[in-house]
């Protein structure tokens, strides 16, 4: 319960982004152009207010991450790409940072690796005749994510807030897989809602995470 109401104020400022967010998908949606970046820049503002050990390089991926969020409010194959590589840069950071504390125990590694790769694959599988150019570019996306599950998996087990984090970088699969079935095979009813609110979800349990190893 005292790990609910630490950071209750930010928390409930950020669920306020949320619904924001959630509500501009169909009513006032040109404050969608605040809300949207207000995701992560609230989430920098939180990290670089309370992280008594931060990391420069968690913070540039944070920076990246909301780039890729403005970004992908635009329409247009460019600005997708654009947006697509602002979020390949950040999963390639947060691996970075995940890596410092990965745990040794090969076997344990070797079985989550593999549990994490082959689900990927198959999907990738699955939507490899609708990528049409766009397939070097979600391989590597897809690669760099992977990468950022894994390492975060990979983690000591001891690791402060280790399954909220994990969970959150899998809420980030999601968001993303959601995002690719939407615009490459055939996209259902509610999937903004599904991908906004599992992305929204990730980045708070990463950053939180985070905030809590710093204070370890």
């Amino acid at each position: 319960m005292s790990e609910l109401k630490k950071y209750g104020k930010f928390s409930l400022f950020f669920s306020l982004i949320v619904i924001a967010n959630l509500l501009f998908f169909t009513h006032l949606q040109d404050y969608r152009m605040v809300s949207k970046p207000m995701i992560m820049a609230s989430l920098i503002a939180f990290y670089i207010g309370v992280a008594p050990r931060q990391s420069n390089v968690f913070i540039l991926a944070m920076i990246f991450a909301l780039l890729g969020d403005i970004f992908l409010m635009f329409n247009g194959e460019d600005f997708f790409l654009i947006g697509l590589g602002c979020f390949l840069v950040m999963q390639v950071l947060y691996t970075v940072v995940f890596l410092k504390d990965r745990s040794h125990e090969t076997k344990r590694n070797a079985i989550y690796i593999i549990c994490i790769v082959v689900p990927v694959i198959l999907i990738i599988s699955y939507l490899w005749q609708g990528l049409g150019t766009m397939k070097v570019p979600v391989s590597v996306y897809a690669a760099a994510i992977t990468l950022m599950v894994i390492s975060a998996v990979i983690r000591m087990r001891k690791t402060p807030w280790y399954l909220p984090v994990v969970m959150g970088v899998f809420l980030f699969m999601v968001s993303d897989a959601m995002i690719a079935f939407s615009k490459f095979a055939s996209a259902v009813a509610g999937t903004d809602y599904i991908i906004m609110s599992t992305y929204m979800a990730a980045q708070y349990l990463i950053v939180r995470g985070v905030i809590e190893s710093s204070e370890a």
